[in-house]
C-alpha cells in the first residue's frame, strides 16, 4: 500500500467513533488493519503508531494489554508515521521484521470484538484508486488457528482472511487484460464477475457480495 493511498481520519473505521480527549488522535485503514496513530506533542519520538483497540470486548483489551505486539513504532510526525506504514510495516526486505509484524496481525485479528462497539459488518478499504477491500470487523469467525504450523514461540498460525471480496480495476494497459473494467472477486479470486464498466457499480457489487460473504450470527464467537 502507497504512502500516498494511506488516509488518516478522526473516525475509526471499525467503530466509527472518534477520539474525545487533548490528545490528538487519528486512525488509518492498513490493507486488512486499523492502526491508530497518537501525537503527544512531546518527546524524541512524540507520534506513536499501534494497533486500534476501541473495538475490543474487556476479554478482548486484557488479552491485548499482556501482548508482546500492543506497542508498534514510535516516530515523528504524521508524515512519517504514514511512511512508516507504507514501507515498513509488512514490509518485505527482513524476513525476521515481516514475520514479527504477520504474527501481531494475526494475534489482533483474533482477539474478541465486542459486537456493541462495531456498528458494521466491514469497512470498505481503498488501497489505491483501482483496488478495494471489504474487510470483515470483527474477523474472528472467518479465522482458524492451524494444528501444524506455528511461529517459532509455538504461538499457532492463523489461516483464512478478514477480506470478504475486493474490486479490481483491469486493462490492456494497466495488466494486460483483453478487456477494460472491474472485477469483483471473493474466496481467494475462486469467485469472480463479469467485467463492471463503471466504478460506482464496481462498489456498490463489493458491498453486494461483501453482505453475502460476512458470516451468520450463528457463527460468531
Amino acid at each position: 500500500m502507497r504512502a500516498e493511498h494511506i488516509k488518516f481520519t478522526r473516525k475509526n473505521p471499525i467503530t466509527g467513533r472518534s477520539h474525545r480527549g487533548q490528545r490528538d488522535i487519528q486512525y488509518a485503514a492498513v490493507d486488512e488493519v486499523v492502526l491508530r496513530v497518537t501525537h503527544f506533542h512531546s518527546g524524541p519520538q512524540p507520534v506513536r503508531i499501534e494497533f486500534a483497540d476501541e473495538h475490543l470486548s474487556a476479554a478482548g483489551l486484557q488479552k491485548w494489554s499482556h501482548s508482546w505486539y500492543r506497542h508498534t513504532h514510535g516516530t515523528d510526525s504524521f508524515d512519517t508515521a504514514r511512511t512508516w506504514m507504507a514501507e515498513y510495516f509488512r514490509s518485505q526486505e527482513s524476513a525476521e521484521l515481516l514475520a514479527h509484524y504477520e504474527q501481531a496481525v494475526e494475534t489482533w485479528q483474533m482477539l474478541d470484538v465486542d459486537s456493541a462497539k462495531v456498528p458494521a459488518p466491514y469497512r470498505i478499504v481503498e488501497l489505491h484508486h483501482d483496488h478495494y477491500l471489504a474487510v470483515a470487523n470483527n474477523p474472528r469467525p472467518l479465522l482458524w488457528q492451524h494444528s501444524n504450523l506455528a511461529w517459532e514461540d509455538r504461538t499457532p498460525r492463523v489461516g483464512g482472511t478478514s477480506i470478504l471480496a475486493e474490486a479490481n480495476r483491469h486493462s490492456p494497459s494497466r495488466d494486460g487484460a483483453d478487456y477494460t473494467g472491474w472485477i469483483v472477486s471473493s474466496d481467494g479470486g475462486r469467485s469472480y464477475s463479469d467485467p463492471i464498466s463503471r466504478k460506482p457499480d464496481a462498489l456498490a457489487y463489493l458491498r453486494v457480495i461483501a453482505d453475502q460473504n460476512v458470516p451468520a450470527a450463528k457463527d460468531n464467537r
